[in-house]
């Protein structure tokens, strides 16, 4: 019996722990089978990749006595990793895992699931009408019922977006992979639109040595590591903004018998949320050369995070409690 071994990597986060593992799988091939079967398929498993996770959390809540509730929060986060996220887009991608010196280490930087600023606040008010409230309070009868009972209730969303790894567009040496430049002193991000979310202007990538193709811009000068480009998470994607808005009206029928309106709208302001630039997974496929700074789609997104809750959705409801 003959045959091969063939490595492949693969990482996942702890999920109650900042530490993940990134995990080296060697997987036997087979050519040819005589005798007995050995184990076919066995894998080797060791912890390997590292992550630190540091955040400064605050919260504030406040009840007031006449129906007015609200609650903020906000989270200020770092993490730096060398192990990708299975469930945040798989595997990290390292650019040269064997180079003694450089390994997966090389790519330490800021992890993929990370979102630095992250703010919520909600809240609900009785409005004050009505037959015991500050406006309308002697009101009775059919007034009463149509003016009193109402509050609203709503969920602000405020996120930062996600570290994004955009890779050069030739490649610069045999085995390995290259990660863009940032170029000083430029803004990587471009107008905000779909059509030109980062700036091609701020992207370069090492020239590559003679006998690779060479990219249209790069950067002169580097050689042995450095043609290994920059370091990963270069630049982040697109945020998250959105508002959810409901408003509820109480009738009391009787002692025992009340009914309950709702009027719901999730994603009021009908604002998208975007995936990256590059972004293929989940059912959708990313923009041809949108993560190439070379390419006149770089930049260009194609998809929204959300697609089927993310257009404004408005939805009554009438309950009966008893």
């Amino acid at each position: 019996m003959w045959g091969m071994w063939c490595t492949t990597w693969k990482c996942s986060r702890v999920p109650t722990r900042s530490r993940r593992s990134c995990y080296r799988t060697r997987t036997y091939l087979r050519h040819r089978l005589r005798g007995r079967d050995f184990g076919a398929g066995g894998s080797y498993a060791a912890t390997e990749g590292n992550s630190h996770y540091n955040s400064l959390q605050m919260s504030v809540e406040k009840r007031y006595a006449e129906g007015l509730n609200f609650l903020g929060t906000y989270t200020y986060s770092g993490c730096r990793s060398d192990s990708g996220d299975l469930l945040n887009g798989g595997s990290i991608g390292y650019r040269a895992p064997y180079i003694p010196g450089f390994g997966i280490q090389g790519d330490y930087g800021n992890c993929d699931f990370l979102i630095r600023n992250v703010f919520h606040f909600s809240g609900g008010y009785e409005l004050p009408f009505g037959k015991g409230k500050r406006f309308a309070s002697g009101v009775t009868g059919f007034a009463n019922q149509l003016i009193s009972g109402w509050s609203t209730q709503w969920i602000f969303t405020a996120e930062g977006g996600q570290p994004q790894t955009l890779t050069c567009p030739v490649s610069t040496a045999a085995g390995v992979t290259c990660n863009d430049l940032l170029i000083p002193g430029v803004d990587p991000h471009g107008s905000g639109a779909p059509d030109h979310f980062y700036n091609a202007a701020a992207f370069t990538q090492p020239c590559a040595p003679a006998g690779f193709t060479q990219a249209t811009r790069c950067a002169t000068g580097l050689t042995g590591i450095g043609l290994l480009g920059g370091a990963s998470s270069q630049t982040t994607g697109p945020g998250i903004v959105r508002l959810d808005l409901s408003f509820f009206k109480q009738f009391h029928l009787s002692e025992r018998w009340q009914m309950q309106f709702r009027a719901e709208f999730f994603n009021i302001l009908n604002h998208p949320t975007f995936n990256a630039p590059n972004f293929g997974g989940n059912g959708v496929s990313a923009i041809a050369g949108s993560g190439d700074y070379t390419n006149s789609n770089f930049g260009v997104i194609g998809s929204t995070r959300y697609p089927f809750s993310d257009p404004r959705q408005i939805q009554f409801a009438l309950k009966v409690l008893f």
